[in-house]
């Protein structure tokens, strides 16, 4: 009691304090108890939705193993072939709403920009619709032949309009969905189905340009730097007394030539600022 009566005048926590202080304590300690035990384990199903979407990120099979050694129990964590079997599992049934999905974009496709890409050697055929750039065709294909570009053109019901860099294959490719279209029609009996036009694409075009234009810049630039490189000799030959008659000559050609692919490469600049506003007057689908 003594004590008690010492503590509450030296000017310390009462005991009404303290008590408060215990009863939160208590209470936000019970609070944590409960959040632990309705804590969500991670169940087969969460690890298997886990391994699919790290493998969909790039994950390789290894790092999702290691992702699940942070968060689960030694004893717990799967072993790399049952994750990959959960990869392989989620994959067909991913494909499955791909079908579905794929078939509903497609009919909406009025447009489409067709090329190749390599992946070692064997092409990979692309179909970007223009005007929102949705990659809707990606077919691995043994060749680029025209079979194999009516097999992506005819997954387009509704395509008008193809735009390409004038292959021969795409070519042959869209010639041969218009014949189907067209024999399609006459066994039903139904309306002339809308022919697929072709144009040229406007990309390889400016990409072209491009590379020519830095192809007469670098010829420039090098032409350039080799006149500068023969003044510096000139100089030091004139600091050590010799005859630079010579090398004078040769000084002055060098800067003739590289004022002439300057200028040329002006003119290129020009060119291909006068080529660029003509193409302005295309839109993504090739048409003016």
């Amino acid at each position: 009691m003594v004590q008690a009566v010492a503590n509450e005048q030296a000017g310390g926590l009462s005991y009404e304090e303290l008590w408060a202080e215990h009863e939160r304590l208590r209470a936000e300690n019970q609070d944590l108890w409960q959040a632990w035990a309705e804590a969500e384990e991670l169940s087969e199903a969460k690890q298997r939705e886990v391994a699919a979407s790290g493998s969909a990120m790039g994950l390789s099979l290894t790092q999702v193993v290691t992702v699940f050694a942070i968060v689960l129990p030694w004893g717990a964590v799967p072993s790399r072939a049952t994750v990959g079997r959960w990869v392989q599992q989620a994959a067909v049934q991913a494909g499955r709403i791909l079908e579905v999905l794929d078939r509903a974009c497609q009919a909406r496709v009025l447009a489409l920009c067709l090329d190749e890409i390599f992946f070692h050697r064997e092409p990979i055929l692309m179909g970007i619709e223009p005007d929102s750039l949705v990659w809707v065709a990606g077919q691995r294909s043994p060749d680029r032949s025209g079979e194999s570009w009516r097999q992506v053109i005819e997954h387009g019901p509704c395509l008008e309009h193809v735009i390409a860099d004038g292959g021969t294959g795409l070519e042959r490719g869209v010639k041969l969905a218009n014949e189907a279209r067209s024999a399609l029609a006459q066994e039903s009996e139904s309306v002339s189905p809308v022919a697929i036009t072709m144009g040229l694409d406007v990309f390889h075009t400016q990409r072209e340009l491009e590379q020519a234009l830095r192809g007469v810049e670098k010829r420039a630039e090098r032409q350039l730097e080799a006149a500068s490189q023969t003044d510096a000799k000139v100089a030091q030959a004139k600091r050590r007394g010799r005859d630079t008659r010579g090398m004078a000559g040769a000084a002055g050609r060098a800067w003739r030539k590289a004022e002439a692919l300057f200028d040329e490469a002006v003119q290129a600049h020009k060119a291909v600022e006068q080529i660029q506003s003509a193409l302005s007057w295309f839109d993504a689908r090739g048409a003016l």
